[in-house]
């Protein structure tokens, strides 16, 4: 059965690798050669812009971990979430919470603890992902009217699903549905809400990231911000709900594509989310090896 999955697996990566090439190909004439350029300093402030986005992560995750009734130092919180982060591109879709359970109990974090962390942070990962989408779709379309309305709405959907005895309800639906024993979460209302502080900015340095990116590469005025705020989030959880795909590989591609062929040419489309795929990569490979020398600096000034 693993061995069907492993092979599906790699058909629909390759069927949509295929397609989106095919097509890159196909409209390659329509990409506006004489509006391209390269500019270094927004690559670099992109990438700056990533490393917030993590070290909000990895604050989050740490914050979570306290709220449990553990604790784990930043240092060692980095660390574990940068090399843990890796596992998510291996089949399965279950790698990357093994990872991190498994690494935060070498430094003490229980087992149940370090599930019930992961959970909770997937679970305000697409939460506010969700918000965040659905708040650009209301920017784009420009209705003055409905913004406060629909914002107020959703301000009041994070405080309900946020509250404590809901919140408990829905991690332990996931816990069982992970088969595992089911847990009280005992953490106060405003410290929930303090630590999804934490994921909302971190959906904002990564769309920041990615509008410089874009623009270094083809001017992409501010107005179009929301347009790329919807296209990062809903391929980043479309990616992520698709477990046959590792890393929602060729899936988040496909999706991206799919929304910024609205406001792009196809081609440039295509382009652009082949090159966010491979500068997430590349950031996450280079978090990986920042995280082991950081672990390797903490193990030495701990045993001095």
């Amino acid at each position: 059965m693993k061995v069907l999955q492993r092979i599906l697996t790699v058909v629909v990566v390759c069927v949509i690798f295929i397609f989106l090439i095919r097509s890159l190909i196909l409209n390659w004439s329509q990409i506006p050669f004489a509006e391209l350029r390269f500019n270094a300093i927004y690559v670099i402030i992109s990438f700056l812009c990533l490393a917030a986005y993590f070290s909000l992560l990895t604050r989050g995750w740490s914050g979570i971990v306290t709220e449990l009734g553990s604790k784990v130092p930043y240092g060692k919180a980095f660390w574990i979430v940068s090399t843990s982060q890796i596992a998510k591109y291996l089949p399965g879709g279950i790698w990357y919470t093994l990872g991190r359970v498994y690494l935060a109990r070498t430094e003490k974090v229980k087992e149940e603890i370090g599930l019930l962390s992961v959970v909770f942070e997937t679970f305000l990962l697409m939460l506010t992902n969700l918000i965040i989408f659905l708040a650009s779709i209301i920017f784009i379309r420009g209705d003055a009217l409905l913004s406060p309305v629909l914002s107020i709405v959703f301000i009041t959907v994070i405080l309900i699903l946020l509250y404590p005895p809901l919140l408990n309800i829905l991690l332990n639906v996931a816990l069982r549905i992970l088969k595992k024993p089911t847990v009280t979460l005992n953490a106060k209302y405003i410290s929930i809400l303090r630590v999804s502080t934490y994921f909302f900015a971190l959906w904002f340095a990564q769309i920041a990231g990615f509008y410089f990116l874009i623009n270094s590469i083809y001017p992409a005025g501010i107005s179009l911000i929301p347009n790329l705020a919807a296209a990062y989030t809903l391929s980043w959880i479309t990616g992520f709900i698709v477990l046959f795909a590792p890393g929602g590989l060729g899936v988040r591609e496909g999706m991206m594509t799919l929304l910024l062929s609205s406001i792009l040419p196809v081609p440039l489309a295509i382009a652009i989310s082949f090159l966010t795929r491979v500068w997430i990569a590349i950031f996450e490979v280079l978090i990986f090896f920042i995280g082991q020398l950081v672990r390797r600096r903490t193990n030495l000034k701990n045993s001095s």
